[in-house]
Protein backbone atom coordinates (compact mmCIF):
# COMPACT_ATOMS: atom_id res chain seq x y z
CA UNK A 1 0.00 0.00 0.00
CA UNK A 2 2.71 2.85 0.87
CA UNK A 3 5.11 1.02 -1.70
CA UNK A 4 5.24 4.30 -3.72
CA UNK A 5 5.58 6.48 -0.31
CA UNK A 6 7.90 9.05 -0.59
CA UNK A 7 9.51 10.86 1.80
CA UNK A 8 9.94 14.76 0.97
CA UNK A 9 11.97 17.80 2.62
CA UNK A 10 10.01 20.81 3.85
CA UNK A 11 8.05 23.09 1.10
CA UNK A 12 8.64 25.98 3.17
CA UNK A 13 11.29 28.46 3.41
CA UNK A 14 11.55 29.00 7.08
CA UNK A 15 11.96 27.40 10.52
CA UNK A 16 9.26 25.04 11.35
CA UNK A 17 9.78 27.34 15.19
CA UNK A 18 8.21 30.31 12.69
CA UNK A 19 4.63 28.89 12.76
CA UNK A 20 1.29 29.81 14.66
CA UNK A 21 -1.29 27.79 15.33
CA UNK A 22 -4.81 29.18 15.47
CA UNK A 23 -6.76 26.79 17.62
CA UNK A 24 -10.69 27.98 17.62
CA UNK A 25 -13.73 25.85 18.13
CA UNK A 26 -15.49 24.29 15.16
CA UNK A 27 -18.94 25.38 16.39
CA UNK A 28 -18.41 27.89 19.20
CA UNK A 29 -21.47 27.42 21.12
CA UNK A 30 -20.61 30.74 23.41
CA UNK A 31 -20.24 32.70 20.86
CA UNK A 32 -23.34 32.04 19.55
CA UNK A 33 -24.83 32.59 22.39
CA UNK A 34 -23.10 35.80 23.05
CA UNK A 35 -24.85 37.38 19.86
CA UNK A 36 -27.93 36.13 20.52
CA UNK A 37 -28.36 32.56 19.03
CA UNK A 38 -28.59 30.36 22.03
CA UNK A 39 -28.62 27.35 20.22
CA UNK A 40 -26.89 24.50 22.39
CA UNK A 41 -30.19 23.31 24.49
CA UNK A 42 -31.47 22.26 21.15
CA UNK A 43 -28.50 20.06 19.95
CA UNK A 44 -28.26 18.87 23.59
CA UNK A 45 -31.79 17.94 23.56
CA UNK A 46 -31.32 15.82 20.65
CA UNK A 47 -27.98 14.27 22.11
CA UNK A 48 -25.36 15.99 19.92
CA UNK A 49 -22.93 16.82 22.65
CA UNK A 50 -20.77 14.00 22.87
CA UNK A 51 -20.58 14.36 19.02
CA UNK A 52 -19.50 18.10 19.37
CA UNK A 53 -16.98 17.48 22.33
CA UNK A 54 -15.09 15.47 19.43
CA UNK A 55 -15.16 18.31 17.01
CA UNK A 56 -13.91 20.29 19.32
CA UNK A 57 -11.65 18.04 21.11
CA UNK A 58 -8.07 17.37 21.07
CA UNK A 59 -5.37 18.65 18.28
CA UNK A 60 -2.12 17.99 18.20
CA UNK A 61 0.16 21.14 17.22
CA UNK A 62 3.57 19.37 16.75
CA UNK A 63 2.02 17.06 14.53
CA UNK A 64 -0.27 20.22 12.27
CA UNK A 65 3.20 21.80 12.02
CA UNK A 66 5.14 19.15 10.26
CA UNK A 67 2.19 19.03 7.91
CA UNK A 68 2.02 22.35 7.01
CA UNK A 69 5.70 22.45 6.51
CA UNK A 70 5.21 20.03 4.13
CA UNK A 71 2.56 21.16 1.98
CA UNK A 72 2.13 22.00 -1.26
CA UNK A 73 -0.25 23.88 -3.14
CA UNK A 74 -1.08 23.21 -6.59
CA UNK A 75 -2.77 25.42 -9.42
CA UNK A 76 -5.63 23.70 -11.38
CA UNK A 77 -3.27 23.87 -14.25
CA UNK A 78 -1.00 21.63 -12.46
CA UNK A 79 -3.68 19.44 -11.22
CA UNK A 80 -4.78 18.99 -14.49
CA UNK A 81 -1.15 17.94 -15.70
CA UNK A 82 -1.24 15.74 -13.14
CA UNK A 83 -4.68 13.75 -14.02
CA UNK A 84 -3.19 13.75 -17.68
CA UNK A 85 -0.41 12.16 -16.37
CA UNK A 86 -2.16 9.95 -14.51
CA UNK A 87 -4.42 8.72 -17.47
CA UNK A 88 -1.75 8.31 -19.86
CA UNK A 89 -0.32 5.79 -18.21
CA UNK A 90 -3.39 3.90 -16.56
CA UNK A 91 -6.43 4.29 -19.14
CA UNK A 92 -9.05 3.23 -17.06
CA UNK A 93 -8.40 6.14 -14.57
CA UNK A 94 -10.29 8.29 -17.60
CA UNK A 95 -13.47 9.84 -16.06
CA UNK A 96 -12.54 9.21 -12.29
CA UNK A 97 -11.40 11.78 -9.96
Amino acid sequence: MFRHLQIVGNEMEFPESQLTLLSENMVDFESLKENGYDVKPYFSAQGWNKYFDMLNGPIYPELLKKFWMKARVFSKYEAKQEELAAIERDPSLKGKT
